[in-house]
C-alpha cells in the first residue's frame, strides 16, 4: 500500500518540478526493480496532476478560451501530438536505455542552467505564431525520458522575452491538453488493471498534494531567479543514472 503513495508522492513532485517525472519513474522502476506494468496506475496520476493545475490556476484557466490565446495554444498543443505520435511510434523503443535517459537528464540540467536573471516583461497576451512554434518544438522533446515539460516550456518562455509570472502561468495552461492527451492515449490501460480502488484512490490523493505543493513551489523559484537550482540535482541524478 506504501508503495501507491509513494509513487503518487513522486509523480506528482516530478510532473511539476522541472525534473522530468518520466526520467524519475524509469529510474524508480530500474532501483525498486518494479516488474509490474503500472501504466494505468499513472493514468490516474496525471489526472490528479491535472486537477492540480485546475485548482493552482483557477482564477486563469479562462484565459484558455481567450480569443488571443486560444488559437496559440492550440497550435503548441496540434505541433505536440504530431511529434509525440511520431516519437511515440517510432523510437519509444529506444526510451529503456540507461545511456538514453542520463543524457536527457544531462540536456535538461544544461537548460536549466542557461535560464537567465535577467527576465524581460513580455505578457501572455503577447503570444505569437512564432512563439507558439518554439513552444510547440520545445514541449515535444519533453517525450523523451529526462526532459522536463515544465523545465523546458518555461525556459522557452523566459527566452522568449515573457516575464516569469507569465511563463508560469503559460507553461502550465499549454499542460492541461498535453496531459489529457497523454491520458486519453493511455486510457485503454485502465481496462486491463487489477490494481484496487483503494490503490488508486491512495495515489490519486497523494499526487493531487503533492503536485500542488509542487506548483507553488515552481511559482516561488522562478519568481525569486532560484530556478537553476533544480539543474544541479538534474546533474547529479544524470551521473547517478549511469550507475543503475
Amino acid at each position: 500500500m506504501l508503495k501507491f503513495v509513494f509513487l503518487g508522492i513522486i509523480q506528482g513532485l516530478t510532473e511539476f518540478f522541472p525534473i522530468s517525472s518520466s526520467g524519475h519513474l524509469y529510474l524508480l522502476k530500474r532501483l525498486l526493480a518494479i516488474q509490474e506494468d503500472y501504466s494505468a496506475f499513472f493514468v490516474f496520476l496525471h489526472i490528479a496532476t491535472l486537477f492540480a493545475i485546475f485548482v493552482f490556476l483557477f482564477s486563469h484557466i479562462k484565459l484558455l478560451f481567450n480569443k488571443k490565446l486560444f488559437p496559440q495554444i492550440c497550435l503548441i498543443t496540434i505541433i505536440t501530438g504530431v511529434i509525440g505520435l511520431f516519437i511515440r511510434h517510432y523510437l519509444k523503443g529506444f526510451f529503456d536505455n540507461k545511456y538514453l535517459v542520463a543524457i536527457c537528464l544531462m540536456v535538461n540540467s544544461m537548460i536549466l542552467f542557461n535560464i537567465t536573471n535577467k527576465y524581460k516583461n513580455r505578457s501572455w497576451d503577447s503570444l505569437r505564431l512564432k512563439d507558439s512554434f518554439i513552444i510547440g518544438l520545445l514541449q515535444s522533446a519533453a517525450l523523451f525520458p529526462g526532459i522536463s515539460r515544465s523545465g523546458i516550456t518555461i525556459a522557452g518562455f523566459l527566452k522568449r522575452g515573457f516575464s516569469p509570472e507569465s511563463s508560469f502561468v503559460l507553461s502550465f495552461l499549454i499542460a492541461i491538453p498535453a496531459i489529457l492527451g497523454a491520458s486519453v492515449l493511455e486510457i485503454k490501460e485502465l481496462v486491463h488493471s487489477n490494481i484496487s480502488f483503494r490503490e488508486i484512490s491512495l495515489g490519486f490523493i497523494f499526487a493531487f498534494v503533492s503536485a500542488f505543493f509542487a506548483l507553488g513551489v515552481v511559482k516561488k523559484l522562478l519568481i525569486m531567479k532560484k530556478f537553476k537550482n533544480f539543474a544541479y540535482y538534474c546533474l547529479i541524478l544524470s551521473l547517478l543514472s549511469l550507475l543503475i
